[in-house]
């Protein structure tokens, strides 16, 4: 078989859900896991009859069948790219935003010190402090999630970037505090999202990723953050900060949350010029 035989099929069988150009992109990315080859060499080897294609058919056929399903890509392929390193992700977690990218390089142009004790607060596929452990290696890092396969995912991403990250399954809150050492910093990523934005959401979104990362009530879409504010009241050091990533739907009422306890608090706008992070210092 040929490979643009499977490239026509892709295109085809695409073309009412994704344009030719996401579509190239997907099919060779898929391919590239398939055959271990980079883009470069399998766009010259399309029109070669390859044997290894007849025996990863039945894969390519599957992997087609989860594009039509709408399966975000980086759950195909199991991986993705954050921060310019690759993750391990799948459906126990969330799939890593530009948006937390702006977040970490907010946290790593603040710090002077790389001898700071972190806490990650719904740590998902572990991609927050594990970049900042690369960046800050005298650091310790306490990272938490309630769900269990999640931390199984980080734990895989730790072991893959050879870091250390210590991590603690809990219900952060439920949880009580008293245990816990004092912090530097504080941050996170937290469920923010109300039940009825549901249906304004993309569907692979909603299908696919957990929603114990992505949903909160209705009646009370600020919990994680009160919560936060409430650890940070008792661990967070003097001048320690907060940072967190926020539904820029609510921007104005969560940072009159933080600055309501802490005066010293600024809300930051991403690079798409919507306000989706604020900063807190103690």
């Amino acid at each position: 078989m040929k490979l643009a035989e499977f490239r026509s099929l892709y295109q085809k069988e695409l073309q009412s859900l994704h344009s030719e150009n996401e579509i190239d992109l997907m099919f060779y990315w898929i391919t590239e896991k398939i055959l271990d080859k980079p883009e470069s060499v399998l766009r010259h080897l399309l029109e070669e009859e390859l044997p290894e294609l007849e025996e990863n058919k039945n894969v390519f056929l599957f992997k087609l069948i989860q594009l039509k399903e709408q399966k975000p890509l980086q759950y195909i392929t199991g991986e993705t790219e954050f921060y310019g390193m690759k993750f391990f992700v799948n459906e126990s977690v969330l799939i890593p935003r530009p948006e937390t990218e702006e977040l970490i390089e907010w946290i790593l142009k603040d710090v002077k010190n790389s001898n700071l004790q972190i806490l990650d607060v719904g740590t998902g596929s572990g991609c927050i402090p594990i970049v900042l452990k690369k960046n800050l290696p005298q650091a310790e890092i306490l990272a938490m999630d309630i769900s269990e396969k999640a931390l199984e995912t980080a734990l895989l991403n730790v072991k893959y970037h050879r870091t250390e990250i210590n991590f603690l399954q809990t219900d952060f809150l439920n949880m009580s505090f008293e245990n816990l050492p004092e912090f530097d910093i504080i941050v996170s990523n937290p469920p923010y999202i109300g039940e009825t934005e549901k249906l304004e959401m993309n569907e692979n979104v909603v299908k696919f990723e957990p929603h114990s990362a992505l949903f909160v009530p209705d009646e009370n879409t600020l919990v994680f953050y009160k919560k936060i504010i409430e650890l940070a009241k008792l661990k967070l050091k003097p001048k320690g900060k907060i940072y967190v990533e926020i539904n820029q739907r609510l921007a104005h009422e969560t940072f009159d949350l933080f600055q309501n306890e802490f005066p010293n608090t600024e809300l930051r706008k991403d690079i798409s010029g919507n306000y989706r992070m604020i900063r807190t210092i103690n």
